[in-house]
């Protein structure tokens, strides 16, 4: 996170001439003053989601300050989406991390030139190592990252071509995972052998979900994002995939759902059910909708 930003000893000495509607200044100026980037996660942090709100509209973010904030601000996002406490701390690192990611992809345009063109890269090699990160982790279900993983895929093109690299040449777990995902695709809720969260109704339209804040307005995936996925995501991808992760699966599932659950593969391939559901999915995350669900969930 010191990568971005000034060195952690260093005190800025810029003052502060952005136009501020939500934020205090006299508040964040002694966030500046006072806070290390090495201490604790506080409640003096939600300064952050003040100033933040005034990124997400404003056409003249100063650039000496949000670069010295970026790393506050990827620690939120760290505190937001790996840590799961639950506790009011925890609700503002996520307040904080889902205002963050409106301002990155309503306001790109300034909110790019102002952090620099290099930082934003970093910010986006940051999201990705956490998506992975968090796909990686111990009994971690689907949707605890999915939403994750598709904003992070909507900030920047090349994100998803980065993760699809990262996730194929990754650990099992984070191919299991992957796996996972895919298998809203294949199968409806009623057929799906790997499902988490049954008590939960329409569960599987979570695949739409992304990690976003209070503007009226919604993250999607744009059109080369999803062509990209529409040409990877295909049969013989998953096919591979399956093969590759089918001893881990075994692990986990008892042979003969692992052997049902290959007749089932087959069968979602063979009578277009995966085909189907795959272009109502690329549709729907390409659109700014509220409550999406699948027109067939069971």
């Amino acid at each position: 996170m010191n990568n971005i930003g000034y060195s952690r000893d260093e005190r800025p000495n810029f003052q502060i001439t952005m136009k501020l509607y939500e934020t205090d200044i006299h508040t964040l100026q002694e966030f500046i003053a006072n806070e290390s980037i090495d201490g604790a996660f506080s409640e003096k942090y939600l300064i952050l989601y003040n100033f933040v709100t005034d990124c997400i509209y404003s056409e003249d973010i100063q650039p000496e300050l949000i670069r010295y904030l970026l790393p506050f601000y990827l620690k939120s996002m760290e505190q937001a989406v790996i840590y799961e406490n639950h506790d009011y701390l925890q609700k503002t690192a996520m307040d904080i991390y889902f205002e963050f990611n409106d301002a990155m992809f309503f306001n790109q345009k300034n909110f790019k030139y102002a952090v620099g063109e290099k930082n934003y890269q970093y910010i986006m090699e940051y999201y990705i190592s956490q998506t992975l990160k968090k796909m990686e982790i111990q009994n971690c279900y689907m949707l605890e990252w999915v939403s994750l993983f598709n904003t992070t895929a909507a900030l920047d093109n090349n994100n998803i071509r980065r993760l699809f690299h990262e996730i194929f040449k990754g650990s099992l777990k984070i191919k299991y995972s992957f796996f996972q995902y895919l298998s809203v695709l294949l199968f409806k809720e009623s057929d799906n052998l790997l499902a988490v969260n049954e008590s939960q109704l329409f569960w599987s339209s979570d695949i739409w979900n992304f990690d976003e804040g209070c503007v009226t307005r919604h993250i999607f995936w744009n059109d080369e994002v999803v062509k990209f996925v529409d040409k990877k995501i295909n049969r013989g991808q998953i096919e591979a995939l399956f093969k590759e992760i089918k001893p881990f699966i075994y692990s986990i599932l008892e042979p003969e759902f692992v052997e049902l659950l290959c007749e089932e593969m087959e069968k979602s391939f063979a009578e277009g059910i995966f085909y189907r559901r795959k272009a109502e999915y690329l549709k729907k995350i390409n659109h700014i909708s509220d409550h999406i669900y699948w027109d067939i969930t069971f």
